[in-house]
């Protein structure tokens, strides 16, 4: 809506949007629509597993876990003209509008995956899991990139994961009265080295999906990060992965003027996600039932490097190189917490 400055406010049918005309030679308005009646979007959750107990403190588990995800809200390009020369602007199907983007019900997804875990409850002062997930997640929708107003696709989902490894531990250290070592210590020896207990977190999976795509408007029709082909000669024979080369950028090559290239979503990985975390912690009893709680925490204990996903613009010159880190470099922290 646009209002001429200093006009009092007087709308009727005949002019409406009051001062500047719609789709004026000033303004191609976009649009972000939805359709009168939606449908209901829902998921579908459905799993089998078998539990075995080792011993009476092992557990192992194994499930077979889906879910299958229906209408749910996605956004269709709707006013993209077909490829070819000339303004876009003046190709576009619905005029004087520039794009509308409708806010659509037409994603659907689906996740398949094999879970395992092997637990150890508390025992002889330890704790620990173990689990692991094997999976694949996959997608359908609209994608403009690969076809404008009628480019859909079925690929891999933006948060696929095939592989993820999570560890977590409890260990309480074997000293002072009652365990191991210096089990007949002095008060004040165990109130100083007795109790301690250390913990560990360790989470390794896969990198996330990304898409290569191409740095200009090779259709012809303003849908923006469109897709490559694949090159059919091939990448090079002697590409070595690095930091600053992610992936072989001549594997690609941009699709012909005037037509959307076909590489489908998704089918490059960033770097695996690498989490090392680490503990160690004393309650010390003090008089009245008051607790003295002390805590030490070393996130990314190693000092371990993960990266994002790469620049992906195969016809730029900085194609391919990593410039960030998807966890942060290691993190040291103390606490000291009284209870009364």
């Amino acid at each position: 809506v646009n209002q001429t400055a200093r006009i009092m406010p007087t709308r009727t049918l005949a002019n409406f949007f009051l001062g500047s005309q719609l789709g004026s030679s000033t303004s191609n308005p976009v649009m972000s629509p939805t359709l009168t009646h939606l449908k209901v979007g829902y998921n579908e959750h459905y799993s089998f597993g078998i539990q075995q107990q080792f011993s009476p403190k092992t557990i192992f588990e194994i499930y077979y876990v889906g879910n299958h995800g229906v209408h749910l809200q996605a956004t269709d390009d709707f006013n993209d003209p077909t490829p070819a020369t000339g303004a876009v602007q003046a190709r576009r199907p619905y005029q004087p509008w520039g794009t509308i983007t409708m806010q659509s019900q037409d994603l659907g997804d689906t996740y398949q995956s094999l879970q395992s875990k092997i637990e150890h409850r508390t025992a002889n002062g330890f704790s620990g899991l173990v689990s692991y997930t094997w999976s694949k997640f996959l997608q359908s929708n609209e994608s403009p990139a690969l076809g404008g107003n009628s480019g859909y696709e079925k690929t891999y989902s933006p948060f696929n994961t095939p592989q993820n490894l999570a560890m977590s531990g409890t260990y309480e250290l074997p000293l002072g009265r009652g365990r191991m070592y210096l089990a007949k210590s002095p008060l004040a020896v165990d109130a100083l080295l007795g109790g301690w207990q250390v913990q560990t977190i360790i989470v390794l999976r896969s990198g996330l999906p990304f898409n290569p795509v191409v740095g200009s408007d090779v259709a012809n029709t303003g849908v923006g990060s469109q897709r490559p082909n694949l090159n059919p000669a091939g990448g090079s024979a002697t590409f070595t992965k690095s930091l600053s080369k992610w992936f072989d950028p001549t594997r690609y090559v941009a699709a012909p003027a005037l037509n959307y290239g076909q590489v489908r979503a998704f089918t490059l990985t960033s770097d695996m996600y690498r989490q090392y975390d680490a503990s160690i912690f004393k309650n010390f009893a003090l008089s009245g039932e008051s607790i003295l709680s002390f805590r030490a925490e070393i996130f990314n204990l190693p000092n371990t490097n993960s990266f994002n996903a790469p620049g992906a613009t195969i016809t730029s010159s900085g194609c391919c190189a990593v410039t960030s880190t998807s966890v942060p470099s290691r993190d040291i922290q103390f606490a000291l917490k009284y209870n009364f």
